[in-house]
């Protein structure tokens, strides 16, 4: 799927559980090179494969990839795509150590499937902080940004002061919060509301908006993080000797996100509103 003359959307679906089926937003940048942000699961270089033989363009014209985060379905072929094309590695500094150490991460995070969705450690070859300015060609240049909260070093990515990658960045209203700090997610929202000259806002995990559709999704994300916090608080003060495991799915129920108990993660962003971390 074609967004504008540079960007073009790939998306891959894939099994958390054999019950729970997901996608990944994979964006191609084509210039006279190519460029990834993120690099899907495990196994997803084959549809990237695919997509670029669909516009004339082969695996060894990818020059760089752009990974907005370490998690599984961001990284987890970033190893075999660089292996196949020689490309360049970019990531934000304080993800770095999860994405060249996947045990490391896996041990922090554990998740099912883990080693199904990243597989393989990959080396980075550029550490980028929050300002940095990469330009790729000159039609070509990416502008990075922070944008922590859904991880501890999350970053989000410029084309061209027109077009953003936003990674994980924005919650999906309605769908499984995972986030490691309240406050970051907030103020990152901040932040990607009051960019200016924005046309597409490019999630990992949504569909493409535009810059007239962003203040709705906008508003929809933080009233659900609200009310998740606002809903722990209250269990909390209102059962406060109520064993762990019964007091999450108290909070759960109230807050109507009972299905997705049986993830770990969740567990982590309901203890992420407490305080910061």
């Amino acid at each position: 799927m074609q967004i504008n003359k540079q960007v073009h959307l790939i998306r891959k679906e894939f099994y958390v559980t054999p019950e729970v089926k997901r996608y990944i937003n994979i964006f191609l940048i084509v210039g006279k090179y190519c460029y990834l942000v993120d690099s899907g699961v495990t196994g997803s270089e084959k549809i990237i494969e695919e997509y670029l033989e669909s516009i004339n363009r082969k695996m060894t014209d990818i020059k760089g990839i752009f990974l907005t985060h370490s998690h599984p379905d961001h990284a987890g072929a970033a190893a075999e795509i660089k292996r196949q094309s020689g490309c360049k590695v970019y990531a934000p500094l304080p993800e770095i150590p999860w994405i060249e150490d996947i045990q490391k991460q896996y041990e922090e995070r554990p998740i099912p499937n883990f080693f199904t969705l990243l597989s393989e450690s990959v080396k980075v070859n550029q550490p980028l902080m929050n300002g940095d300015v990469i330009e790729l060609e000159e039609s070509i240049k990416i502008y990075a940004l922070a944008t922590q909260g859904h991880s501890h070093g999350s970053m989000s990515y410029i084309l061209n002061n027109e077009l953003v990658f936003t990674g994980d960045a924005i919650p999906v209203a309605n769908d499984l919060p995972i986030f490691v700090d309240f406050e970051e997610t907030m103020k990152s929202l901040d932040k990607l509301q009051s960019l200016p000259h924005i046309q597409y806002y490019c999630p990992a995990w949504d569909d493409v908006y535009t810059r007239e559709e962003l203040t709705t999704v906008l508003e929809k994300s933080k009233a659900m993080l609200l009310r998740l916090k606002d809903t722990v608080l209250q269990v909390e003060k209102e059962l406060p000797q109520m064993p762990d495991p019964e007091k999450l799915t108290e909070i759960l129920k109230r807050a109507d996100i009972l299905k997705f108990s049986g993830n770990p993660l969740v567990k982590k962003s309901i203890e992420a509103c407490f305080v910061r971390t």
